[in-house]
């Protein structure tokens, strides 16, 4: 279900250079459409990341939003829908509000884990409480679009937006500060000495100095002429008091060296960027429109290689030098492991995201139609979708195992990593290891020389089994198919504190595998009944998907008797004898001609009224039948052939 119903918005777009921004409407594309496990790192890095963890610690710095598209790219087609994710775990899920927002949240920040604000669209704001969000009705900038917002502390911070609107918080209360500007404000950071920047349309740049609000000029110098910037500038990030970034249209990039902005003259790039993310004074990034990574090294400024070039970027925010995310339109969010950029799912209906914030392990990310994403440092497991189903076959005196074969199928649009299969061992049994042999032995058994404490999964002796165990599809030539395209799992085995542990490794969309399991009776331990498999199929260390049990035996047979199936087993109505029969082998008769389906199965001596099995069916007695999920499956005898 679309939770993110489309509105018909109005998005600030940017106009020519040096011309005030213009509204317009949102293009289609930017309606509503969410690693690596981090090692411990050197000391050095360690102290890099304190480092910037106590400056940061004033305050927090102001997450503002570009949300327009540009022409170019609202013509261009979110090519993420086309790639596969990267990641299958997700660390971003909606978070639950108890009351309704429409308008588009543009800009977050975080003081503490218990204290934080966000701003948009129609004087919108909300308060973190360190439990909940809350809507504040300030009466304020109704009519409109709060794009940043930025706080010193919990007594004091700033939201501002459209026509260089202003609002001031102090002591819990919101007031409208004198703005010298009407410029449209996109983003704004207060430093740890309390030192407010803003930063807007046409070169815009605002700094608060406790008592009220100025203009400053970034001026470039070319050839002994200077020249006012005047591109729309969009983000801007700090490092401590003196050292800072800002970012906007054409690719500008603005370096703050504690007295004066300046233009950084050697820009990699003419995109439009949108925001960045200071970590310390020799490392930044910044992202912008058509999947724009520039990365900054201590001197220059790097275009990293995009795999995300069909659509823009609008915020980044890097918890340390290889722990970020960065995210952008159509609900696009990707996670940097300190080597690659990883794309992570998106959320449900595809919202385009604004801003981000974190402080510490909290994080949240905001966006359009009042979007709200809660980070989970643990992440969970993407949803997998897998057909996994056993079945059994009782033992017999030529095979005194059971013979159990778990068939899955993995019905997710995306490949599975990893994947292992784990199975208690029930009280009484243990795996089975068939004896080496001079003959060649069947596919997926143990060959001479093979560890005797690994059990080993043998291939199936009767392809409709496999192909009824898939339980997908039930008319014969769909059985024939299914059967004919599952591939017997190369599983390495282990048993660890009597789990049967199988590494069946990655599997991909719509593949099919069979994994078969030998098991009998422990000399010395009795059986606790009923005996019950209990299988599940995990991927890196998470339940993906349980079998329902197979039931091997529900009770304890009587003495002197063969034990009781889980379930009524099918019998063999007798028929007129074919001729040729079968012998009780399923071999060929004389003349060539393999016994049919309906044949008579022929009596071994000692037996009355009672038909000998092959060993595809299951008698009364129980011994050598097969069974699926604890139900008797009858089978013809197979033919040389099959």
């Amino acid at each position: 279900m679309n939770l993110f119903p489309r509105l018909a918005l109005l998005r600030l777009g940017q106009g020519p250079q040096g011309s005030a921004p213009r509204l317009r409407p949102a293009h289609p594309s930017a309606a509503p459409r969410i690693p690596r496990r981090l090692g411990i790192k050197g000391l050095s890095r360690a102290f890099l990341a304190l480092t910037a963890l106590g400056l940061l610690a004033a305050g927090c710095t102001g997450s503002g939003a570009v949300n327009p598209l540009s022409p170019a790219a609202a013509s261009k087609p979110d090519a993420s829908a086309a790639a596969e994710e990267d990641s299958d775990v997700i660390y971003w899920t909606a978070f639950p509000v108890t009351f309704t927002a429409t308008d588009s949240l543009n800009g977050i920040c975080l003081v503490d884990k218990k204290f934080g604000w966000a701003c948009g669209n129609n004087g919108l704001l909300l308060e973190w409480d360190g439990t909940t969000w809350s809507k504040v009705e300030t009466g304020l900038a109704q009519n409109e679009n709060l794009m940043a917002v930025a706080f010193a502390d919990e007594n004091e911070g700033w939201a501002m937006g459209t026509q260089g609107i202003i609002l001031h918080y102090l002591n819990g209360t919101w007031t409208l500060d004198n703005s010298p500007t009407q410029q449209l404000l996109y983003s704004a950071v207060v430093t740890p000495a309390r030192t407010v920047w803003a930063m807007g349309a046409n070169g815009t740049i605002l700094t608060y100095n406790g008592l009220s609000w100025g203009m400053v000029y970034a001026v470039s110098q070319s050839g002994g002429a200077s020249t006012t910037v005047t591109q729309d500038i969009y983000g801007v990030g700090m490092y401590g008091q003196n050292n800072g970034w800002a970012v906007g249209n054409l690719g500008l990039i603005l370096s703050f060296d504690g007295q004066k902005w300046t233009p950084f003259s050697a820009s990699p790039t003419t995109e439009r960027l949108n925001s960045v993310s200071v970590i310390n004074e020799v490392q930044a990034w910044i992202v912008g429109a058509f999947g724009t990574i520039l990365a900054y090294n201590g001197t220059t400024w790097t275009k990293m290689t995009s795999a995300f070039s069909g659509f823009d970027f609008y915020g980044v925010a890097m918890k340390s030098e290889d722990d970020g995310w960065a995210v952008g339109q159509d609900g696009t969010i990707v996670y940097y492991d300190g080597s690659r950029w990883i794309n992570h799912q998106k959320p449900e209906g595809k919202p385009s995201l604004n801003a981000i914030a974190f402080y510490k392990d909290l994080g949240f990310m905001v966006g359009q139609n009042g979007t709200i994403l809660k980070f989970q440092p643990n992440g969970e497991m993407a949803q997998f979708n897998f057909l996994f189903k056993g079945s059994f076959k009782q033992p017999s005196k030529e095979n005194p195992y059971w013979n159990v074969t778990y068939t899955l199928m993995n019905q997710s649009p995306k490949a599975s990593p990893l994947v292992t299969l784990e199975l208690p061992i029930p009280t009484g049994l243990e795996p089975y290891f068939p004896k080496p042999t001079p003959t060649a032995t069947p596919a997926g058994t143990v060959t001479p020389g093979a560890s005797a404490a690994t059990p080993t999964p043998t291939a199936p002796s009767n392809p409709t089994t496999a192909a009824s165990a898939a339980g997908s599809l039930t008319t014969p030539s769909a059985s024939s198919r299914a059967a004919s395209t599952a591939s017997s799992a190369a599983v390495s085995w282990t048993v660890k504190d009597n789990n049967l542990e199988g590494e069946i490794g990655n599997i991909a969309s719509s593949e099919l595998k069979t994994v078969t399991v030998l098991l009998q009776d422990k000399k010395g331990e009795k059986k606790e009944y009923p005996v019950i498999l209990k299988a599940v199929l995990k991927s890196t260390d998470k339940t993906i998907a349980e079998a329902a049990p197979v039931t091997l035996m529900a009770s304890e047979p009587k003495p002197g008797a063969q034990a009781a199936p889980a379930n009524p087993t099918a019998t063999v109505a007798p028929a007129p004898p074919a001729k040729p029969t079968a012998s009780s082998s399923g071999s060929i008769s004389p003349s060539g001609q393999a016994p049919s389906a309906g044949s008579t199965p022929s009596t071994s001596p000692g037996q009355t009224g009672s038909p000998q099995a092959s060993p595809g069916q299951a008698t009364p007695g129980g011994s050598g039948g097969s069974q699926e999920g604890g139900a008797a499956n009858v089978q013809p005898t197979p033919s040389p052939g099959n």
